[in-house]
């Protein structure tokens, strides 16, 4: 009895042992799935210089992400055009276009823009109302100022183009810079 107890003890045994082995092997023989995405931008900020604040927009350069402009003065006006791309293939709502402002003093407070303008061109509607002044939606960060603008509504795969007006005030002669960018909360 003692010896048909091992045998089956010793039977029960290997076939434990390669019902493990084969799960082992199966696991690795059978195919390995991998999926990568490169998951981009769903709006394109791009600026361009502007002949004058009328729509159509007439620019004097090309659309670009690095925009440097020339002949601005204290208490002058210059005009910029913004040109949003959605890339998404939805609706972008309820988003913030963010524009941090700083220079090169490192030293930009909301009285440097004494007024900044936005012409919303996406109906005939908007545009109808002419420009909105957008000054008091600065908040001081210190030594540069941000501007969240509410985006109401961007149309899936749609290019939208805006005159924007920047007036400064009596500020220390330097280098502005304006970085755009879309957000989903405003910074403060």
């Amino acid at each position: 009895m003692k010896f048909n107890k091992k045998i089956f003890g010793f039977a029960l045994g290997i076939l434990l042992f390669g019902g493990f082995a084969t799960a082992l092997i199966v696991n690795y023989m059978s195919n390995e799935a991998k999926v990568s995405e490169s998951v981009s931008l769903a709006m394109d900020v791009s600026f361009a210089d502007l002949s004058s604040d009328l729509f159509p927009l007439e620019r004097t350069t090309d659309w670009t992400t690095e925009l440097t402009t020339n002949g601005v003065t204290q208490l002058s006006t210059s005009i910029v055009g913004v040109k949003l791309i959605n890339n998404a293939d939805v609706q972008i709502q309820n988003e913030y276009l963010e524009v941090v402002v700083s220079n090169d003093l490192n030293d930009v407070s909301c009285d440097d823009i004494t007024s900044l303008q936005f012409l919303d061109t996406a109906t005939p509607i908007q545009l109808a109302k002419g420009f909105q002044e957008l000054s008091s939606l600065c908040v001081d960060l210190g030594d540069s100022i941000v501007y969240d603008v509410p985006i109401n509504s961007l149309a899936s795969g749609q290019t939208y183009e805006y005159p924007a007006k920047i007036t400064y005030g009596i500020v220390q002669p330097t280098n502005y810079h304006y970085n755009a960018q879309m957000v989903h909360t405003p910074a403060i």
